[in-house]
């Protein structure tokens, strides 16, 4: 690949990534919900579902992925399983506004693995990224033409803009978040993030 390719791969990345979707308003949901650190982890376990997609297409993968319907019903259940005991999560500190900056249960290791796990679920099941590695890549890049140096540079490049697009989106929602507990308003947004994980869910269900 030339740099050309690079610059071309990282520019469609770019598009991908910042384009509204339920990827990053769960990301986002996930930081007001829990803090910065969730909303990274949860946006970790979304680039690591991305580069599983992207390995897919260029180890030639495609048609065997394309058999994998039944197990896709599988994370997707499981994904939405987790973000649906994420909303109780919030309701339930909107129900106890008395400890507002506390997710109970959530910030421990079993809690992140959650948040991970969420993440990854979502761009296995999404046809956006779907659409993307195993359509839209190939027709623009010769893939079987991507060498191992290749393709570690371009993991690379998707880990980069992860950090770009996660660092935008998780700053300004821990942003918001500090605001809106400043303000004695947060419970509100806890049930405005209850109600977005919900929709979010229902999102991964049925597309």
């Amino acid at each position: 690949m030339t740099l050309a390719s690079y610059a071309a791969f990282a520019g469609a990345l770019f598009v991908l990534f910042f384009t509204p979707g339920p990827g990053n308003v769960a990301m986002v949901a996930r930081t007001l919900d829990a803090g910065p650190v969730h909303g990274f982890v949860y946006g970790g376990g979304i680039i690591t579902g991305d580069i599983f997609w992207v390995t897919v297409a260029i180890t030639g993968l495609t048609a065997l992925s394309a058999q994998l319907g039944p197990s896709v019903w599988i994370v997707k259940i499981a994904g939405a399983g987790v973000l649906l005991w994420f909303a109780w999560k919030a309701f339930q500190s909107f129900r106890n506004p008395e400890t507002p900056d506390r997710i109970r249960g959530t910030s421990t290791r079993l809690g992140y693995l959650a948040t991970y796990a969420a993440g990854v679920a979502m761009p296995l099941t999404n046809p956006k990224p779907i659409v993307f590695y195993l359509g839209f890549l190939p027709a623009f890049l010769d893939l079987e033409a991507v060498t191992v140096s290749d393709y570690l540079a371009m993991v690379a490049i998707m880990l980069a803009m992860y950090a770009l697009t996660a660092g935008v989106h998780v700053g300004l929602a821990h942003r918001a978040r500090g605001w809106l507990k400043a303000r004695g308003i947060k419970r509100w947004a806890d049930a405005v993030t209850g109600l977005i994980m919900v929709i979010v869910a229902v999102v991964l269900l049925v597309r």
